[in-house]
């Protein structure tokens, strides 16, 4: 039935790239054209294996860059997963999806996330999937949460459940052009953890992973508190699973 309403589908819309909107001259679920796909930056080998940077000096041993070296191993966040580099055609997505209000944008961005070299390897062992929160002042202005559109267009596929159990209780200004030491200023008490799902976390197993959703990485300060209130409350093994790393 489905592949019946898609072909009808087809035929009266035909199906054109989600960017620039040339028509698709193949089915099976493509959203970008060749030509920009090309255009996308994706992470691939050889790359830091705690926060998939490309283009830096890694160590012959760990394979991880500088900044992911000096890390302390207590960090509440493991690793961070990104699909491509914060560059080109993946900059333009994001900020249409975002800021120009193109929902529609989750599903290629879903498939940048899910183009990782490891997300096939991690999947089967992640346990929930948590969006990062937005203050609902924000929500309102812009209509909605990019980071939750993208947990549950990856839940839809993966069926790996989507739970929030994250609230943004303060309202902070932009993070734009923020240092680090300066995002954890501005983002002190920014978040807290929904009681509601408190079981959910205490007794889940080291080996199951608890992954935070979100857009884009850039620092690490947003994932990094919002895995602490994870971490208090009972999740172990805490990843960033994001389209896109600065």
């Amino acid at each position: 039935m489905d592949e019946t309403w898609e072909a009808l589908s087809d035929l009266f819309f035909p199906p054109v790239c989600y960017y620039c909107k040339s028509p698709l001259d193949s089915r099976g679920g493509r959203k970008l054209c060749p030509r920009c796909r090309e255009l996308l930056k994706l992470v691939e080998a050889p790359y830091c294996l705690g926060c998939s940077k490309t283009n830096v000096i890694l160590d012959e041993e760990t394979l991880l860059c500088p900044d992911c070296q000096i890390r302390s191993k207590r960090a509440p966040l493991s690793r961070v997963i990104a699909g491509a580099a914060y560059e080109g055609l993946v900059l333009h997505l994001i900020s249409k999806f975002k800021y120009g209000r193109c929902r529609y944008l989750a599903d290629p961005l879903t498939d940048i996330i899910m183009a990782h070299p490891e997300f096939n390897i991690l999947a089967p062992h992640i346990a929930c999937l948590v969006p990062v929160p937005m203050h609902w002042t924000r929500k309102i202005i812009r209509g909605f949460n990019q980071s939750e559109d993208l947990a549950y267009e990856l839940s839809r596929r993966t069926k790996i459940p989507v739970v929030p159990a994250l609230k943004r209780v303060r309202y902070h200004s932009s993070q734009a052009g923020l240092k680090r030491d300066e995002r954890m200023r501005n983002l002190g008490g920014a978040f807290q953890f929904d009681k509601r799902y408190s079981k959910r976390f205490k007794n889940l197993p080291k080996s199951k992973l608890v992954a935070i959703i979100d857009d884009v990485c850039t620092t690490g300060t947003t994932a990094e508190l919002c895995a602490r209130q994870l971490k208090r409350n009972g999740a172990k093994n805490i990843i960033l699973l994001c389209a896109a790393k600065t």
